[in-house]
């Protein structure tokens, strides 16, 4: 008996996620606070307006951020998002040299910025303060050679965001 043939999988490609837990926060408050649309939330509590019991001891808040593509960072590069310096190279190894970041420094900067991170930094200290947590998670996909970020470490860590790498 032959085996049918199984179909054939597309490479999984890179993804980034911004995670956040708290032990009470309404999940629709930190959706509103940074103007993100999550891909699941669960609420934590004792008992819902319907009379349910929520057996979650954290609330959980989690985003899929779009992968910056090569002309996202160029854009992004063009717009002071990633350094102010003149002269636009041709490819990305030029880019990423002229400036001092990585490919993936490139990428988390640029979704630092477009997110507005900055202007939501007392709305993450409190979060953090009251106990919760945010994370940047990156599923790096198929994508096995050494993962290297330089400039966006800082910034993560201006921001309270920790940095988890599959």
């Amino acid at each position: 008996m032959k085996a049918r043939p199984q179909p054939k999988q597309s490479p999984q490609e890179p993804r980034l996620f911004l995670r956040i837990r708290h032990p009470t926060m309404d999940p629709r408050e930190i959706t509103r606070a940074l103007a993100i649309e999550p891909i699941q939330t669960i609420a934590a509590g004792a008992v819902t307006e319907s009379g349910v019991h929520r057996l979650h001891s954290e609330s959980y808040w989690i985003a899929q951020l779009p992968i910056a593509s090569m002309s996202e960072l160029v854009e992004g590069y063009r717009a002071g998002g990633l350094s102010a310096a003149p002269a636009l190279p041709s490819n990305k190894e030029e880019l990423f040299a002229l400036v001092g970041a990585t490919e993936w420094d490139a990428r988390i900067l640029l979704r630092i910025k477009e997110l507005r991170l900055d202007a939501n930094q007392k709305f993450l200290q409190q979060l953090i303060i009251e106990g919760g947590s945010i994370a940047l998670l990156v599923d790096r996909g198929e994508q096995r050679f050494p993962f290297v970020i330089k400039r966006a470490l800082p910034k993560l860590a201006q921001l309270g965001i920790e940095l988890e790498i599959d």
